[in-house]
């Protein structure tokens, strides 16, 4: 074989061991990529840039900003969030959030982050879910992330079951719903409390921190009005 055909050779293997139609998946140099598919991302480019083969993944990202210079910089960072995204064939991702100058600002968007992902290829909204993975409480030191990730993933990825499930539940059942019934059944008596009182008046604090009270809140925030009703109807019930 001659050294043009060897090289022609080599190009067409090399070819043909990717993927027949990559995605990419990046964040802003604010934020950073935790987990794809609970592995590392350095493996499929990178922190803040990822390619994949069109399909269902699973992002874990957090916003991770320095603000200020020398001895007066500060690191600013949130809870990670697990994002569940159906990836379509050379989709161009990416995650949409604003940079921050003041300190104040960094520290008040890494409580509640809010970001938005949008397809460069078709300047379309994907279809993708978000999740806050529930914080933990006490001093945290060296937390196994990946752990939790995927304890957290089967609160809400239930394995598929032989028995039919009711076409009403199925149609009325949102996940915002059944999250804010999930950490009100792991509530004590005391955040219950706080809850029901907190979903009256929003300036309510809870007497103790609790990873069920933060979690109800989130959900809560970001359910729709009727999911709301739903649960405050289901809460009478209880």
């Amino acid at each position: 074989m001659s050294l043009r055909s060897s090289v022609v050779m080599g190009m067409l293997l090399a070819t043909s061991s990717l993927p027949a139609f990559a995605a990419s998946f990046e964040v802003p140099r604010n934020f950073e990529i935790m987990y794809l598919n609970l592995e590392d991302p350095g493996r499929f480019g990178g922190d803040f840039e990822t390619e994949v083969a069109a399909g269902e993944h699973q992002f874990v990202v957090r916003f991770n900003q320095r603000v200020g210079g020398g001895s007066n910089a500060e690191q600013f960072q949130s809870e990670p969030f697990i994002i569940d995204i159906k990836l379509a064939e050379d989709a161009e991702i990416v995650l949409q959030a604003p940079y921050f100058f003041r300190k104040n600002d960094a520290a008040k968007f890494a409580k509640q982050p809010e970001f938005s992902l949008l397809n460069k290829t078709t300047d379309a909204k994907p279809d993708y879910e978000v999740r806050m993975l529930p914080k933990q409480s006490g001093v945290q030191i060296m937390r196994d992330y990946k752990r939790e990730v995927k304890d957290f993933t089967a609160t809400y990825k239930q394995p598929v079951v032989d028995s039919p499930v009711p076409a009403a539940a199925s149609a009325t059942a949102t996940e915002e719903l059944e999250m804010l019934k999930f950490w009100y059944n792991k509530a004590d008596a005391s955040t219950r409390k706080d809850i029901r009182i907190w979903m009256v008046d929003s300036s309510h604090q809870a007497k103790a921190p609790s990873t069920a009270y933060d979690m109800l809140g989130f959900w809560f925030n970001k359910a729709s009005k009727e999911d709301q009703k739903a649960f405050q109807i289901w809460l009478l019930n209880e």
